[in-house]
């Protein structure tokens, strides 16, 4: 290993560097500024044409939001409400004001805005430091906060030109480099050469300070979205300072290789193993960047990654309920919306219709580079079928009928570790007619220290439990990283009517249980009856308790299970989910609640055991959705004394069908 005075050297990380005449730089900088195409996003030339794109109803509500954003409580937030060691939560907003104004005073001209961005601007500057993250006890890394600042002030400074003084023109050329590139560099510098970092830790200045073990850190940072983030700023803020500083090249070279170092935690197909929300994170700054990149240095690293994938990832795993309207399969701690900017830059790039309809009529949000890469010349495309079938490459599937509030959708979480996991391995969600039927519980707390933490363990997650324990997972010192669990899809079939599929997590539970043998989960959808069938096939080298629990959505407080005999119902306002629970070694059906204190949310489950202990048990979970007017269906399940398979039949609104163990015909009239 190198000794710290030499990693110090390598890492930049000197605090005594500073311009040899950062106001030859500085005019330099102008003067080039003046020769060029305004901006690094777009021109000065392409502004009416952004005014154009404003005035069409598809941005109106953002638009106006933009324009009757409450200047007065920014303007008392900036004179009085700041506290410039609290880079967590202040820094975010003066970045979100600055980029905000200084976009609205560009296209409007109103005094009032740019004067407000230049407040912003005079802000950001009084930090001493922009990340609440240090090296070695002593300097800066660039995390979040330091990479929001450095894109906001790089992204601004061209939009501002007419309203900043010389002297503050000045000042960002030179904090910029050591408050907000050096940071960054660090950063993806000990991701690059983890065995040289000396120790990463919290600020102990900030005001923001957890528990954490963070000697790990840049390993697990390497493979999640905060990679991406210092990544992308240190690439756009190279390219904005130019070669107005010596450290320019190095920047760059650290970017290239931290990003095709980093571009396989997208899968091939596009699938993003930390979810949906934290794709979007990863996918809006690397896009950003690209685009940058592109229109200033003709360079196209775009390829490396299945963007159209992305989309299809985002759009496919759309799951809107009532308590969720922008919701999407929220294994993990995603489940959140994407932004229409990486829709409308997907379109844009590859001509795709499918990205352009997305983005159009499902995205959470837009946002300012949505309106920059938005086209209105690529039509719409809705992709048609009876339903969409998924298997992604990181093995999370998923059948959807489509992405509406009343569609119907089925998924399970196969799959190996990523970080922002729970302990979920075979989890199944269900969603219909708006409403979580079999849920998991949305974003536990990241804090192994809060109350509800196991809300991430295997027993708060519709899996199966092998005498009341779950599978494999963390401590949680070390913040929400990867476990070393996994499971895997054995076999899949898909017919124009229904998805059959096996996924093998005996791995997940055999890391904590050594008498585990086999924990095989079968499921089987019918679409267009959404019914669903789970077989658990389980075996232990000894004898044990096998369970089955499912979960329902109770956020609202409006979530209810019943129980009679083999039969259950799970509640929902506007859809039940109807069913009947069956066990080799004869069933209980009960109804309980997860521990954890009420203040913190009241999680009701239903639990289909076997009544008593053995070596091998298949318990059987056949259900499926009714609204309020609707028949119950009616569904029979039994075991063949002879060869024990199992025999079911359904019957719904008049279509009918029988199941034969892993055998399925259907017969509906």
């Amino acid at each position: 290993m190198i000794s710290r005075r030499k990693f110090m050297a390598a890492a930049g990380l000197s605090t005594g560097f500073v311009l040899t005449n950062p106001i030859f730089s500085l005019r330099g900088l102008l003067a080039e500024e003046d020769s060029k195409p305004m901006g690094l996003l777009f021109s000065r030339e392409d502004v009416p044409a952004l005014k154009k794109k404003l005035e069409l109803p598809l941005f109106q509500e953002f638009w106006t939001n933009m324009l009757t954003a409450d200047l007065d409580e920014d303007r008392k937030f900036l004179a009085e409400g700041v506290e410039f060691n609290n880079q967590i939560w202040h820094i975010p907003r003066v970045c979100q004001i600055l980029e905000r104004e200084a976009f609205v005073h560009l296209i409007t001209g109103e005094s009032a805005r740019a004067e407000l961005a230049r407040q912003a601007v005079q802000t950001i500057l009084k930090f001493e430091k922009w990340d609440y993250f240090l090296e070695a006890g002593k300097y800066v890394i660039g995390l979040q906060r330091a990479p929001q600042t450095t894109k906001t002030l790089s992204l601004t400074f061209d939009w501002l030109q007419d309203v900043l003084s010389e002297e503050e023109k000045q000042e960002i050329i030179k904090q910029l480099p050591e408050k907000g590139c050096e940071p960054c560099f660090r950063s993806l510098y000990g991701m690059l050469h983890q065995d040289e970092v000396v120790g990463w830790g919290f600020d102990p200045e900030s005001s923001f300070f957890e528990e954490r073990d963070m000697r790990n850190w840049p390993r697990i940072l390497s493979r999640t979205n905060l990679r991406a983030v210092p990544m992308s700023a240190l690439g756009i803020a190279t390219i904005f300072l130019n070669d107005r500083d010596p450290r320019t090249d190095r920047w760059m070279k650290t970017v290239k290789q931290s990003y095709y170092d980093f571009v396989d935690m997208f899968a091939p197909d596009g699938s993003y193993p930390e979810g949906t929300g934290y794709c979007r994170y990863t996918s809006e700054e690397l896009i950003l960047f690209l685009d940058i990149l592109y229109r200033q240095k003709k360079q196209d690293w775009h390829d490396a990654i299945s963007w159209q994938g992305v989309m299809d990832f985002l759009l496919m795993t759309r799951m809107p309920t009532t308590t969720h309207e922008y919701g999407h399969v929220n294994f993990g701690d995603g489940g959140h919306g994407f932004g229409s900017d990486i829709g409308f830059w997907v379109a844009k790039k590859f001509n795709d219709e499918i990205a352009q309809f997305a983005a159009i009529n499902h995205a959470q949000r837009h946002n300012i580079f949505s309106v920059v890469w938005y086209d209105p010349k690529i039509k719409e495309k809705e992709p048609k079928g009876k339903f969409h079938y998924r298997r992604f490459d990181i093995d999370w599937v998923v059948v959807t009928t489509g992405f509406e509030l009343d569609d119907f959708v089925v998924a399970m979480r196969s799959g190996g570790p990523a970080n922002h996991e729970n302990a979920d391995r075979n989890s199944i969600i269900l969603k219909s007619n708006g409403e979580n039927l079999l849920v998991d519980n949305w974003h536990p707390p990241y804090s192994h220290l809060h109350p509800a933490w196991a809300l991430r363990t295997s027993p708060a997650h519709n899996t199966v439990l092998i005498d009341g324990k779950g599978h494999q997972y963390h401590d949680g010192l070390e913040g929400t990283n990867a476990s070393l669990a996994e499971a895997k899809v054995v076999s899949e079939k898909k017919t124009d009517d229904y998805v059959i599929v096996s996924s093998d997590a005996t791995q997940a539970y055999g890391l904590v249980m050594d008498h585990v043998e086999q924990v095989m989960r079968t499921f089987l959808v019918i679409p267009g009856l959404k019914f669903l069938l789970v077989i658990d096939s389980l075996a232990a080298k000894e004898p044990a308790v096998f369970t089955a629990r499912w979960f329902v959505d109770n956020g609202d407080k409006m979530g209810k299970i019943q129980v009679d005999g083999d039969k259950f119902s799970i509640q929902r306002p506007l859809a039940q989910l109807h069913g009947i629970g069956k066990c080799s070694l004869d069933e209980q059906l009960t109804t309980n609640k997860f521990p954890v204190p009420e203040e913190h949310g009241v999680y009701p489950h239903l639990d289909i055991s076997a009544t008593k202990k053995g070596e091998r048990v298949d318990i059987i979970s056949a259900m499926a959705v009714s609204n309020s007017e609707a028949i119950e269906p009616v569904i029979s399940v039994k075991q063949k004394p002879i060869n024990g398979r199992w025999r079911l039949k359904f019957n719904k609104n008049g279509f009918r069908f029988k199941f034969l163990q892993k055998k399925c015909s259907l017969n509906c009239r």
